[in-house]
């Protein structure tokens, strides 16, 4: 199954990850100030970028590690398009993270290469549900509704400081 090898590799960036800060935040100081200034230079200021991809890793496995446990208790009936919307969110994150996940022998060049093909089958098959969707997952026609979908000439026709409610009023106008 895709979805498990998906998974797994998203679980084992985040792993290599965690465990690459784990590494650069050790110091070699005997003084326990000196070394927590040390250390919190090296978290705030050298190793930045490290430390941002760690906690997007982490998010990234925390959120499938709960949309994986939460499918398994839904009602039977809904587990199939959750299904795939799970393993849609999997292909999103390692299309984002493609470089990573491949130079680091986390997934394979033709796991990497059939991505998009299974993302676009995906949407297509999800596509007639959207509405049902939204709907089940509580979202408004309201928040649905963007500008640039009515009339956006009217929309920025004057200074509205991205505020709808006045822009509502000229529609009903």
């Amino acid at each position: 199954k895709q979805w498990y090898q998906r998974r797994v590799a998203i679980t084992a960036g985040e792993k290599l990850l965690l465990l690459n800060v784990a590494g650069k935040m050790q110091v070699s100081i005997k003084d326990k100030a000196a070394a927590r200034a040390a250390r919190f230079e090296k978290w705030s200021e050298q190793e930045q970028d490290s430390v941002q991809a760690a906690g997007r890793a982490y998010s990234e496995k925390l959120i499938s590690d709960l949309c994986h446990e939460k499918i398994g208790l839904a009602d039977p009936s809904i587990q199939p398009i959750l299904k795939k919307l799970y393993n849609l969110y999997l292909i999103t994150v390692l299309q984002e993270n493609i470089s990573f996940f491949l130079t680091n022998n986390l997934i394979t060049r033709r796991g990497a290469a059939s991505l998009r093909d299974d993302f676009d089958a995906l949407v297509k098959e999800i596509a007639p549900e959207s509405l049902t969707l939204a709907e089940g997952f509580g979202i408004t026609e309201e928040m649905l509704s963007a500008p640039i979908a009515r009339d956006w000439e009217l929309y920025n026709s004057y200074d509205n400081a991205g505020e709808m409610k006045e822009y509502e009023n000229m529609i009903r106008a």
